[in-house]
């Protein structure tokens, strides 16, 4: 399975994550998407292990349940690995090359830098237009992944009766969502950071106008909030869940909780962000966007604003969209669909 297959008419993005399965169908056009169905399916303890399947037929049971909430329609799928499991590196390579000497120098490119057995490893390259740097080469994305990942992955479309049409990485699926909504983009000559809080983990990816100029997994996620809900208030993990996702919550959850939280983000997005300015010629960002299901806290975005003294977004990948299924429900969920949403727009390209 190629990691950047042709176009085809696919529009069902599955974002298969170690805490839930997010299922999102399009249909329209890229520029005008309808979400005809969506669901989020919670995925039992032990599917996951350390980021890879560890049951898949609990993850597949998951699957099934989470297709059968969303009631899909299409046959095609698109899914992503975690950039976590990927390697992937931009590469300068002769404009004048065939396609076929293309493959086979990038063959031979890949050897210097993959470190396990060529075969065990899916490759795929995209050329991404001419370099900024010689005018003679274009520059080319080269991504590979282990292909026992791949293979897992396979294998739970198809046992799901549907066919996969493309594994993206989840780099990739948060920039589409994030570059087909202008209200985001920045407004100076800085990059801007997507931060999207996981459960158990967030990915820090730093855009400029073209292209992902850095991406960074750190073990910091959703289930730092759940701990401290209950340990507040002497709850069960379901119960934590309960009050986090509650019109209502108790009159002292902001300070309680909340404004807790908010200096942990605060601190992990700082850390983040540090990594990426030793690493590079910049030393600021023009915004924040913050994706994740913890976004659903009321005035999260606010309230980190203040702190980073950075304008905060939160990442809402239906503001563009028309919502044809249960579109009352789809609110409450939204900043945790943005991997699947950025999947099924690829299936409108």
């Amino acid at each position: 399975m190629k990691l950047f297959s042709p176009k085809s008419n696919a529009a069902i993005g599955i974002d298969i994550g170690t805490h839930s399965i997010k299922v999102v169908e399009l249909a329209g056009s890229y520029a005008d998407p309808k979400v005809v169905a969506w669901a989020v399916e919670p995925m039992p303890a032990g599917a996951f292990s350390e980021n890879t399947i560890a049951n898949a037929d609990l993850v597949a049971d998951t699957l099934n349940r989470a297709l059968l909430k969303a009631g899909v329609k299409g046959n095609s799928v698109s899914v992503a690995v975690s950039s976590s499991h990927a390697i992937t590196k931009v590469l300068g390579m002769p404009a004048d090359i065939s396609e076929l000497e293309l493959e086979e120098q990038i063959s031979i490119e890949a050897l210097h830098f993959i470190p396990y057995p060529i075969d065990e490893v899916n490759i795929d390259f995209e050329v991404l237009g001419p370099s900024d740097v010689n005018q003679a080469e274009n520059d080319v994305l080269l991504v590979a992944c282990r292909r026992s990942i791949v293979d897992d992955y396979i294998d739970l479309v198809e046992e799901a009766g549907l066919e996969l049409k493309q594994v993206d990485i989840d780099t990739y699926a948060l920039e589409r969502v994030y570059r087909s909504q202008e209200s985001l983009a920045a407004t100076s000559d800085q990059p801007v950071a997507l931060f999207d809080i996981g459960f158990f983990g967030s990915h820090l990816i730093v855009f400029d106008a073209d292209r992902v100029l850095y991406s960074r997994h750190q073990s910091f996620g959703a289930a730092q909030l759940i701990k401290l809900i209950r340990k507040e208030y002497g709850v069960s993990a379901e119960e934590a869940q309960e009050i986090l996702h509650s019109a209502q919550p108790p009159a002292d959850f902001l300070g309680a909780v909340q404004e807790p939280f908010v200096e942990m983000l605060r601190q992990e997005v700082s850390r983040a962000l540090q990594f990426f300015y030793s690493s590079s010629s910049y030393s600021n960002i023009d915004s924040l966007v913050l994706a994740g299901a913890s976004c659903v806290l009321a005035g999260l975005a606010g309230d980190l604003e203040v702190k980073m003294r950075t304008k905060v977004s939160v990442l809402n990948p239906v503001a563009n969209a028309m919502v044809q299924h249960n579109r009352d429900a789809i609110p409450a969920v939204a900043p945790s669909l943005p991997i699947a949403f950025g999947l099924s727009l690829r299936g409108l390209m």
